[in-house]
């Protein structure tokens, strides 16, 4: 199993990939639908009895497992059955009915209508007891128990806050009962023991302690809406006190230890516990290529109820973010607003029905940790007093796709003035290279801020904002009105407007397209050893704004190493003369805006081109300007030089990957290349995205009029006709590998044999 060093839980842990994650992820899920009978459950002779777990526990943590993984009721008649099987049990021990209510609150959550609503009402009328045995704060196994145990009391309360999530009506009373108990059980260290009653106690641990805190959390949204501390956070932090001090990285040895560290995680947004990250640590033992644990044969709990587990928590810890929150210090007012971001999330969550989760970052990590989220959230009610280090940092996020979000508590005039005043002077770098762009201005009515998915009449006015862009979208956007005071009173009917502009700020920044669990990306290593090839890539400068998007071929370079081991040795704002281009294996020519070039620099192009290079040129965005300028240089190129033309078919190379003694992503079709919404509006069709120039079999020239650049690095813009993330890179990649082993030149490292495409591009 995993061992890692208390210092650093990462250290010398592979980081697995998306797509590591969603194959451990699809692979506890055969496991679980291999295990399940006939009648839709998921009973074993002895199961139960040989691990020492409650009648129809299996049944029960497996429908919820699969149901939190994403498996619906409609469509699949496995996952109906098994709802149905589950919704039928006559039960009577508490980790079970409450494991039915989270199934069916899940089922409830996306059908409103959904006919077992009856049956989780009759579970949460079981939960709260009647008659000489209410509720008062407390459940053991058999129902509501003044002296039960932790481990009960928050499968009960989790019951009733998904139930509660799911729309059910309870009273907060019921809430806060239970939050009496839990402050009244907290040991002397801050730390939370399984049982607690009659005078009878046992020590602490991590997991009860998670529990503890989750339950805090839990009674906290349901109870308080004010802004300001919660009225028990010193029993918080005495608990994450305990727990930083004593939470380690094999918490994912014990089931129950993980799904509670889970919740916790979920519920607080706390990356990390202690100086571990604790979904990274889950994910890089479970998501191995080839994990030990892959049979399930071991647990706890027996492998059935392991492999639901485990789905619960690489599931769920996969869900994207919606936002990162800054904690820019400990002694400021970066909190004013506490659940402001969580309450929004789930605001998201129910009312546009995604997935969605949050997370704090501070400072202190590093940009990748940024880089989990598309937007971070800055929030105070005081001057921002950040110094030159966390504005480069906040810098970096922006200028590797993320966007930050200033919002003033109490609508603050210093901290608007502070957040103002630095972002007029963090891009002069960029601004120097293309005046145009990187100011900060008010946005106008008419702006999709305003419109994209709810339209905001007079928002200008109303909701005033201001953005920094760089040509293709807004890198930071200043709020005027504290908008985060309605999310954190859950004011979404009196107070909708600000709801709205949250919607609104998350799709536009997102551009209404699909996530990934991270904007960053992690590529499978699909070889060992050390890089073997480099080649070289020119990145062309010109008047045209072709600075965008500055880390996208560092993103690609990554991929290449990861999968080919060949690394980018990149000239960014390479001059367009025969000196700068001569031994170039590519040139990168993007841009947004119309430009042009000086006889001189064509001339260079065309020398380059003669010998044999290979020019990449691609409009950012899809961008109309640079496109129109680039389709005029690419015919007057193609004239001078009498190439033919045409669209790239299937069996291109830059579609097979098949290069020389490379190989690259494989495209079978069209259809594999993921596009963003604007794309597909704007094209109904799946068609070739490469326009290919080339002098007998040999590709000189390779355009693409659709945004492949300004997507390498995981954004994806509002309005942007572009392929997502994974599809912009495979067809970069594949551009890269054609350039480099079609044409190779001196490179000390590299041994490909030097063979040129087999299959012309089509005429």
């Amino acid at each position: 199993m995993l061992s890692l060093p208390a210092t650093d839980a990462l250290a010398g842990v592979r980081e697995p990939s998306d797509q590591d994650i969603d194959r451990a992820i699809e692979a506890a899920k055969n496991y679980l639908w291999s295990k399940q009978n006939k009648d839709g459950g998921w009973q074993h002779t002895h199961y139960e009895y040989n691990y020492r777990l409650p009648s129809y526990f299996p049944s029960a943590i497996c429908a919820y497992a699969l149901l939190e993984a994403g498996e619906t009721v409609k469509g699949n008649p496995k996952m109906a059955k098994g709802v149905e099987f589950l919704a039928n049990l006559k039960l009577g021990n508490l980790q079970v009915v409450a494991l039915r209510s989270m199934a069916l609150g899940r089922v409830i959550a996306e059908d409103k209508k959904s006919p077992y609503r009856k049956q989780l009402a009759e579970d949460l009328k079981w939960l709260l007891g009647s008659g000489k045995n209410p509720f008062r704060g407390s459940w053991g196994a058999g129902g509501p128990d003044p002296q039960g145990d932790n481990m009960c009391n928050q499968f009960g309360l989790m019951a009733m806050w998904e139930s509660r999530q799911a729309g059910l009506k309870l009273k907060k009373q019921i809430f806060g009962i239970a939050e009496k108990v839990w402050v009244k059980r907290q040991c002397k260290d801050g730390g939370w023991p399984f049982a607690q009653a009659g005078g009878i106690s046992v020590p602490p641990d991590v997991r009860m302690t998670a529990a503890g805190l989750s339950s805090l959390y839990i009674c906290w949204d349901v109870t308080t809406l004010a802004s300001g501390q919660y009225r028990y956070h010193k029993n918080m932090d005495a608990g994450w006190e305990f727990l930083d001090k004593n939470f380690t990285p094999d918490f994912i040895h014990n089931n129950y230890s993980a799904y509670c560290i889970q919740q916790l995680g979920m519920l607080s947004g706390r990356k990390f516990i202690g100086k571990h990250d604790w979904y990274a640590i889950a994910a890089a033992k479970l998501a191995e290529p080839q994990p030990a644990g892959s049979e399930y044969h071991t647990g706890q709990w027996g492998p059935i109820v392991r492999a639901a587990f485990e789905l619960l928590l690489l599931a769920k810890g996969r869900t994207p973010l919606t936002f990162n929150k800054l904690n820019y210090g400990e002694k400021t007012r970066w909190n004013y607003h506490p659940r402001d971001i969580a309450r929004f999330t789930d605001y998201m969550k129910y009312a546009y029905e995604r997935p969605m989760r949050w997370q704090i970052v501070t400072p202190a990590d590093d940009v990748k940790t940024l880089q989990d989220a598309p937007l971070l959230f800055m929030g105070g009610d005081q001057s921002l007093p950040l110094d030159d280090k966390t504005w480069r940092l906040l810098r970096e996020y922006t200028l590797r796709g993320g966007t930050l979000l200033f919002v003033p508590s109490k609508n603050s005039k210093p901290f608007l003035e502070s957040a103002k005043k630095g972002l007029e002077s963090l891009y002069d770098a960029q601004r120097n290279e293309a005046g145009n762009y990187y100011k900060l201005e008010q946005l106008p009515g008419d702006h999709p801020l305003y419109t994209v998915q709810q339209k905001i009449a007079n928002g200008e006015k109303i909701i005033p904002l201001w953005a920094v862009g760089d040509g293709t979208r807004p890198l930071a956007i200043l709020c005027e009105k504290d908008i985060a005071s309605a999310w954190q009173r859950k004011a979404h009917t009196v107070m909708k407007r600000d709801f709205d502009m949250g919607v609104n700020l998350f799709m536009f920044t997102t551009g209404k397209n699909s996530l990934s669990s991270r904007m960053r990306p992690v590529f499978t290593d699909k070889g060992e050893g050390e890089v073997r090839h480099t080649a070289r890539v020119a990145w062309l400068k010109h008047n045209g704004n072709w600075n965008t998007q500055p880390f996208a071929l560092e993103s690609l370079s990554e991929k290449l190493v990861a999968e080919n081991r060949l690394q980018l040795k990149i000239t960014k704002g390479c001059p367009i003369t025969p000196e700068a281009l001569k031994d170039q294996h590519l040139l990168w020519m993007t841009g947004t805006d119309a430009f042009t070039i000086t006889d001189d620099e064509r001339n260079a192009l065309k020398q380059y081109l003669r010998d044999g290079g290979t020019l990449f040129v691609n409009a950012v965005g899809g961008q109309r300007g640079f496109d129109g300028a680039a389709r005029k240089l690419l015919l007057e190129l193609r004239d001078d030089l009498r190439l033919t033309d045409g669209e790239a078919d299937i069996s291109n190379p830059l579609y097979t990957g098949v290069i020389g003694d490379f190989r690259g992503p494989k495209i079978k079709s069209m259809k594999d290349l993921a596009r963003t919404i604007a794309l597909r509006t704007a094209d109904a069709r799946s068609t070739s995205p490469f326009y290919v120039y080339h002098r007998g079999k040999d590709i000189l020239m390779i355009h693409v009029g659709r945004g492949i650049h300004d997507t390498l690095d995981g954004h994806t813009a509002f309005g942007a006709k572009s392929y997502m993330p994974d599809s912009a890179r495979d067809l970069a990649a594949n551009v890269v590998l054609y350039a480099y082993a079609g044409k190779p030149k001196t490179d000390t490292k590299s041994k490909p044999k030097d063979q040129k495409p087999k299959t012309p591009a089509k005429k």
